[in-house]
């Protein structure tokens, strides 16, 4: 009876430090960008596992995927709240864009010679070299989003 119960016990322990490392591994900060991270999801943009409204879009010959470093400190279900707060002009600065336009799903922006896509929610920005590319990823999405300087954001 005793070998029974000593052999349940070892059986929980284990399970209970495999738990542990995985949420250790999925939700560590410092551990989440580590490319040896197994349960870390980044996905390439030409994955099958791409959302619907993703797949239809030309994947990686379009556009990159870059980690959203602006809303680090947000989590992903508050960005559009967080946005809508935020002083747009400001936000502009600071994030280094020269125009921008967005509606309830999307932000789209020229950063540079670089023009970008965010989706609220999403952990990652799009990357266009061309605005007409993001143009026609923007209608293939059925948004229409025009972007405008930062003195029509007052």
């Amino acid at each position: 009876m005793r070998f029974i119960f000593s052999l349940i016990k070892n059986i929980i322990a284990v399970i209970a430090i495999i738990i542990i490392v995985f949420f250790a591994l999925k939700y560590a900060p410092f551990l989440k960008d580590q490319e040896w991270n197994p349960v870390h999801n980044n996905r390439p943009p030409m994955s099958n596992n791409a959302p619907p409204e993703e797949q239809q879009l030309n994947g990686g010959q379009r556009y990159t995927l870059e980690d959203n470093d602006l809303l680090n400190n947000v989590p992903l279900s508050q960005t559009k709240n967080m946005f809508n707060w935020i002083d747009k002009k400001e936000f502009m600065s600071v994030s280094g864009i020269g125009r921008m336009g967005y509606n309830d799903k999307y932000i789209a922006g020229q950063r540079g010679d670089q023009f970008i896509i965010y989706k609220f929610g999403s952990e990652s920005i799009r990357v266009y070299k061309t605005e007409i590319e993001m143009q026609q990823d923007l209608n293939k999405l059925g948004q229409h989003i025009e972007l405008q300087p930062p003195s029509s954001f007052e």
